[in-house]
């Protein structure tokens, strides 16, 4: 059991560094695609870009996009979509307020889906799978309110973690409905942003404009890796001191 807990430790925590770095390795070729030389080079790619902005811009039945986007949001509850992908159209069809609203807005709708889905159904298979880990059996099922909602919060900042199985596994345990919606809101909305912002320049992928929100969103994925480790590592041990001292209690007793 040990070995699990440390492989698990060390794997965050090298997850986490590894985004860290790759947030700094993309702002230096960030810098680096200021080149002229450079950008010289991809001035055809730029016209083309431009005359697929328009096609974009001059799209009829704005109503009729938004729909399909949200379908496309509700398809996300039984087909591995990546949610990424759906974030950048809205953004790439609407101006960023719009397409925050419309990402928010879809977000929340598969995110109470898969709650209800893991209320009525239970976590799935991953969660059966997760529990015969002591230390994480040990956090679902016995952790308090705020060390599930802090832990809820950072499973919603780190990068490709299984967003619906997160969703079941918060109804199955019956998590406060409202408190599960606010804290998944507040942790994916760095995300939903940073997609957002990338959609609405991905028509000019080398300015800083499309590469700086995909480092803001390394940067806070890899220091959510680190936190949730952290906090995993803190609440096991606590967890394990107080096993101990009632060991010891009973001990004392008999």
């Amino acid at each position: 059991m040990a070995r699990k807990r440390l492989t698990r430790s060390r794997l965050l925590d090298f997850l986490g560094v590894t985004l860290l770095i790759l947030a700094v390795v993309l702002f230096c070729a960030a810098l680096l695609f200021q080149d002229p030389d450079f950008l010289a080079r991809y001035d055809d790619l730029m016209r083309r870009l431009a005359e697929f902005e328009y096609a974009v811009a001059t799209l009829p039945y704005r109503g009729l996009v938004v729909v399909v986007i949200l379908l496309l949001f509700l398809a996300k509850a039984v087909i591995p979509l990546p949610i990424s992908a759906v974030c950048v159209i809205a953004g790439m069809v609407f101006r960023t307020p719009i397409a925050i609203l419309i990402n928010a807005a879809g977000y929340m709708l598969l995110a109470s889906i898969k709650y209800a889905w893991g209320k009525h159904v239970g976590g799935g298979l991953l969660h059966k799978m997760l529990i015969r880990y002591e230390n994480v059996e040990r956090i679902l099922n016995n952790a308090d309110t705020r060390t599930k909602s802090v832990l809820l919060l950072g499973l919603r900042l780190v990068p490709c973690s299984p967003m619906n199985t997160i969703s079941q596994v918060y109804g199955a345990l019956r998590f406060d409905r409202r408190r599960y919606l606010v804290l998944s809101l507040l942790g994916f909305l760095p995300k939903l942003l940073s997609y957002s912002f990338v959609g609405r320049h991905v028509y000019d992928p080398f300015s800083m404009a499309f590469i700086l929100p995909i480092v803001l969103l390394l940067m806070v994925s890899g220091v959510s890796l680190l936190v949730v480790n952290r906090i995993l590592a803190f609440y096991n041990s606590r967890m394990k001191l107080k096993e101990d001292t009632k060991t010891k209690k009973s001990g004392a007793n008999s």
